[in-house]
């Protein structure tokens, strides 16, 4: 039973994967858009561990024409002297089209709401703090405004720095996300908005009422992408626009990154639940959505598969070395016959996920090569991706699904 079992997932993600590449390379259509565009920054900052005035060099740096910018800081409650430093950059350059604003603190969207209240442009685009856009990133995101259909454009972001074993592995992740989100824009379900230069149109988010009013959505950006799909409008990337991000250095930032992301991810689906299967919706509602639970639950079977029938055979080897005299020693030493090796039970459970391991394998190679994106050098956090970190992902999916049922407290 076990090993149909296995057999089944990896066919379906086999499946699922050869749909999905089917729809990377899709005509490019592009528009020669030049206008207005205000730019929000929510700020929050503790411990100085946030340079806004970095991010906010990064856009005056970017070539797009000052007189269409619109620069909007939002200090969100810091609890350092980032205030004071905003308002001294300010000061020291009042050539700048950049306002600050100050308010108590309410939450990365209450932030945002303020800069979209106070917007001039025609545009407006999020940039989170703790990011910088490079060069044109703005011109060639606004080139996809070519109907009025498109509600939001996201850029491709990459990892800044990649200097320890966990910086380069969630590199390897980025790189892998980005390719997703590429086909899932040209499949047209995507269906997130990222806090690192998405762009909107002004006059679409207020119409459709700014960001979420609700403190304890955990993710704003992916709320305000779900309810723009319910509304009609669609998400596009633009992989030619290249932002950076700064990413956790340690493992318990990165776990407490991934819990906040993943329930807030179940959080917008139950929200916006009435789009599954719904034709009014299209591939979005009848395809992506049941493909995004069902993608969940295949990782959780997998994995809790794969690791029960690890367990249940290191107990009988644990059993049998400590009843039966030799056998530790035997079973160490002694290599299986070819024959012996095929027939074998464990064969039969681990085929499949040795042939899932090599689509896993390719697709990186793929990606890095779609994205011009070095591979020399990264074994180790290669090889990481795609063997540590589907049990990650699954233990913080299982951790996120507990919280939930049991209502504990969402936590920033």
């Amino acid at each position: 039973m076990l090993q149909y079992m296995l057999w089944g997932i990896s066919f379906i993600t086999l499946w699922l994967t050869i749909v999905w590449l089917n729809f990377l390379y899709a005509p490019v259509k592009r528009a020669n858009v030049i206008s207005t565009i205000t730019i929000g920054i929510p700020v929050y900052s503790k411990n100085n561990d946030k340079d806004a005035i970095r991010t906010i060099k990064s856009i005056f740096a970017s070539g797009y024409p000052k007189e269409l910018l619109d620069v909007i800081a939002v200090d969100d409650g810091s609890e350092d002297n980032t205030l004071s430093k905003l308002k001294k950059f300010k000061k020291q350059h009042p050539e700048l089209p950049l306002r600050v604003y100050h308010k108590e603190n309410g939450g990365k969207a209450s932030a945002l709401n303020v800069a979209l209240k106070k917007a001039k442009g025609e545009f407006f685009a999020v940039v989170d703090a703790d990011s910088k856009i490079s060069k044109d990133s703005i011109t060639i995101s606004l080139s996809n405004y070519t109907s009025k259909k498109v509600g939001a454009v996201i850029s491709r972001i990459k990892v800044e720095k990649a200097e320890n074993f966990l910086e380069r592995l969630q590199r390897v992740e980025y790189i892998m996300s980005s390719m997703v989100r590429k086909i899932m824009s040209n499949f047209g379900t995507l269906s997130m908005t990222p806090g690192v230069l998405s762009l909107y149109r002004t006059k679409t988010l207020k119409k459709i009422g700014g960001f979420t009013k609700d403190r304890n959505n955990l993710t704003e950006d992916l709320e305000i992408a779900m309810r723009l799909k319910y509304k009609g409008y669609d998400v596009v990337m633009e992989p030619e626009s290249i932002t950076y991000t700064k990413v956790p250095e340690t493992l318990a930032d990165l776990w407490r990154q991934r819990i906040r992301w993943t329930r807030g991810y179940i959080i917008n689906h139950w929200k916006y639940k009435s789009m599954f299967f719904s034709n009014k919706h299209g591939l979005f509602g009848v395809f992506q959505l049941p493909v995004n639970v069902l993608a969940i639950l295949l990782l959780i079977a997998n994995i809790s598969i794969i690791s029960y029938d690890g367990i249940d055979r290191l107990i009988n080897f644990s059993f049998r070395s400590m009843t039966i005299p030799g056998y530790f020693l035997d079973r160490i030493t002694s290599l299986p016959t070819l024959n012996e090796f095929i027939l074998a039970r464990n064969v039969q459970v681990y085929l499949p996920v040795i042939l899932v391991f090599i689509l896993g394998a390719y697709l990186i190679y793929f990606a890095h090569r779609l994205f011009k994106e070095r591979l020399s050098n990264q074994l180790t956090p290669l090889f990481s991706y795609v063997v540590l970190m589907p049990y990650f992902s699954t233990l913080n999916w299982v951790s996120s699904i507990y919280h939930e049922l049991a209502r504990t407290k969402r936590k920033w």
